[in-house]
């Protein structure tokens, strides 16, 4: 019987930290020999010797049957790259967030995964860790974010705006980590809705508007679905899009009635959205997309919050 060939796929080295067991086998090409050959076996320990190596090899690979084994390691790992005085920040901050953009994309092609809620708490674990281990943080996460739109790093550029600030508020323990689950996850109910109306190349037509303005709601129920029960992260993922003036959806709710978590995430849902790339408009400077929040939509959001977030990027 003919033995099934065995798929790899690429991996990042990064993550291979010294003193950690690797439960996966990893492996390098042999350009000699137009092969793969065996880097590490599995339940290893990456030593000093591996470490020395690595620098000498471009990519690693695993078997695709393997990949399972793989993110587990990584997810478990995270925070401690994060926490880590042996990483340079910047190289720190794009190992986490490459791993929350690939995160996201899983969460967004199964949203109703019972995973998801774990996959969130290590992603937001991994960039309070990140935020609390530099004071110059939050100038290397801005840096990062500065791309092209889409809605999977939409959601993680709000979830790092909105951990900064919730920081910069007096913000801790779990209350910023349940903060943080609620920015990644506020945009989930996208998933739900049609992609042409997602990835649309301008403006929405009346009916395109409404169905997306479906999508809070829709992430709401997700978020229950996979065992989101606080009422903090369900209101902030719910109400992000509802205004102080009450002319907001789903619930049209007004002022003092709604809750903190759906302040911030509305105020740094606006700015991430101003200040990246559309294809149907260019990017606006962080003063422009302030100043326009500031003049045009103090109806809209919660203008203290706004002041706060002003502050908090001036310190950066």
């Amino acid at each position: 019987m003919k033995s099934k060939r065995k798929k790899y796929i690429s991996i990042d080295k990064r993550f291979l930290t010294e003193g950690h067991t690797v439960n996966f086998e990893v492996y390098e090409t042999n350009k000699e020999k137009n092969a793969m050959t065996l880097f590490l076996q599995s339940d290893s320990l990456v030593d000093g010797n591996n470490k020395v190596r690595l620098r000498e090899i471009e990519k690693l690979y695993i078997t695709e049957d393997s990949y399972r084994e793989y993110e587990e390691y990584v997810n478990g790992h995270l925070q401690s790259i994060a926490k880590s005085s042996n990483i340079p920040l910047n190289e720190k901050v794009t190992i986490v967030y490459e791993n929350a953009t690939r995160i996201l994309d899983d969460m967004f092609e199964n949203p109703e995964s019972l995973e998801n809620l774990k996959k969130s708490k290590e992603v937001v674990g991994g960039f309070i860790e990140t935020i609390l281990s530099d004071s110059t943080a939050l100038t290397s996460l801005m840096k990062i974010t500065a791309h092209d739109y889409y809605t999977h790093t939409h959601s993680i550029n709000v979830g790092i705006y909105s951990l900064c600030l919730g920081k910069y508020l007096g913000v801790s323990g779990q209350e910023l980590e349940n903060l943080g689950t609620a920015a990644l996850l506020h945009d989930i109910g996208k998933s739900k809705i049609d992609a042409e109306i997602i990835n649309k190349n301008g403006s929405l037509t009346e009916d395109e508007f409404a169905t997306m303005k479906h999508h809070s709601a829709l992430g709401y129920e997700i978020a229950k679905k996979i065992g989101i029960e606080d009422r903090d992260i369900l209101s902030g993922i719910r109400h992000h899009h509802e205004k102080q003036d009450g002319y907001g959806y789903p619930d049209g709710i007004e002022g003092d009635n709604l809750s903190n978590f759906a302040r911030i995430i509305g105020v740094c849902d606006v700015f991430d959205a101003l200040t990246t790339k559309r294809s149907y408009k260019d990017p606006f400077s962080s003063f422009e997309a302030l100043s326009l929040m500031k003049k045009q939509m103090s109806t809209h959001l919660d203008m203290e919050l706004v002041n706060s977030f002003v502050k908090m990027l001036q310190k950066t």
